[in-house]
Order: C-alpha cells, then structure tokens, then sequence
C-alpha cells in the first residue's frame, strides 16, 4: 500500500511559506533544492514540502487542513503575529452540542481551520479536509487506496444530532477515514461546494514499493493518470482522485 510522506504546498516563496507552518506547528524548517520541508521534530506529525510551483487563486479550497490547538484564542493571535490572516470565526449550537472553529489564511492564501483540541500537548494537523460532490465515495477511494479503515461514528452522537433537527443529507455528509496506527493527520470528507483550479494549491504526496503496481491499482479503484515526470532521485506519477484532486505517487 502507497503511504503519504508529504502534505505539499504550491508556492510563490516556499521559505516564507515553510516558516509559517514550522513556527505554528514547532517543525523544523530545512531548504530542499528550490523548496524547502518541514518535518516534526518529535517523530510524529506529517512532513510538509513546499515548492516553487504554479497554483491557481482559489476561495473555496478543495483541500484544507484542520490544525488541533490546546487553545483556539492564543494560536489565532500566534497566526496573526506569524503573517497569517482572519477568514471567519464559526461557531454553532445544535441542541445541547456547541462548538466552533477559527478559518484562517496562511501568508500566501492557502486557508486552514483552528480547531479545540483543550486535551492536546501541542499544535498538530489533524485532517486533511476535502470539500467533495459526494463524500462517502471519495472517502472510500482514499480509504482502499491507503489501506486505512473507516472511523467509526458513535451512533449515540449521530442519534443526538437528529434528535436536535438535523438532516439526513447533513448526516450522510461525511465520511473519515484514518490511519491504522491512529496518528493523525485523518481524510475527512464533507460534502459541500468547491472551486476547481486549474493548479491546486495543496496536494498529497505518497510513496509505494511497487510504483507501477500500484499506479494500475489507483487507476483500477477510479483515479485517473495525469502524466509521469522524473524527478531529482526518482520517477513519479501525477495522478487524480475520482473527484479530481491531483496526487503524486513515487
């Protein structure tokens, strides 16, 4: 099975862009040719690449990230100080549940979401999001595609949420699928409109020991092959998911 070593970002200034997210998310920030990674020092959270690349200006992103913070206030000023900028606070209250999340835009537009994690030690990416047509498909091609098992929903939780008036197609709205080990970052599907560029911003990156084995398999479970391109130290295949969403496997 692929694995995902990198989350990837499309970047006008990839050093300005790598320093946001390494001191947001207390990575360590090294060059890497005309881009530059990020990795956890801590062994834990998902490298992150980011490459002097083309990227279409989007508003609705079709991939975003969920960033779990111990406290939403103080990473949203942290955010600000760092070059980030405000998109909208949401909150929401649905029978006796509440929440909310802080939408956010790092340096160079790419939008993510601050959400409560009070519990966690440390800021630390905990989806990666996809706006999608329909979630629950998309969501079992990612799941087949990596191996990963589907997150089961605490039915109680679901029966609570229509018990306050939600909606079926609400209910049926999303879809997660996470690594077998539970270390985060989770896929989270939700369906819900989404711009289509022409370059993406964000795309995933996933390495495999059978790279022509498993370009047949992707394009067999429903992505499609984009175009092969030799890189620095090995040969990778640009591929889409069945919704569209480009990702590479070397």
């Amino acid at each position: 099975m692929p694995r995902l070593i990198h989350i990837t970002f499309a970047c006008a200034d990839p050093g300005r862009v790598a320093e946001f997210w390494s001191a947001l998310l207390d990575y360590e920030a090294t060059p890497a040719g005309d881009g530059w990674f990020a990795s956890d020092p801590r062994g834990k959270g998902t490298n992150l690449l980011f490459n002097r690349m083309k990227r279409s200006p989007t508003i609705q992103m079709p991939i975003h990230l969920d960033v779990n913070v111990p406290d939403r206030e103080a990473a949203y000023e942290r955010v600000l100080q760092l070059g980030g900028h405000l998109v909208e606070k949401k909150s929401f209250e649905i029978g006796d549940l509440s929440g909310g999340c802080t939408v956010m835009r790092d340096p160079e537009g790419n939008g993510f979401c601050l959400e409560d994690a009070p519990e966690a030690a440390h800021n630390h990416i905990w989806n990666v999001s996809f706006s999608c047509a329909n979630a629950r498909e998309l969501g079992r091609f990612w799941a087949l595609a990596l191996g990963w098992p589907d997150e089961d929903i605490d039915p109680a939780l679901i029966q609570r949420f229509r018990d306050a008036g939600v909606g079926e197609p609400e209910l049926s709205g999303f879809h997660v699928t996470k690594p077998p080990n539970g270390v985060p970052p989770r896929f989270y599907f939700q369906r819900r409109e989404k711009s289509r560029p022409e370059s993406h911003p964000i795309h995933l990156d996933l390495s495999t020991d059978d790279h022509e084995a498993e370009v047949q398999r992707l394009t067999h479970l429903g992505a499609s092959l984009v175009e092969t391109k030799q890189g620095p130290n090995l040969a990778f295949t640009v591929m889409r998911d069945p919704e569209g969403n480009p990702f590479c496997v070397g």
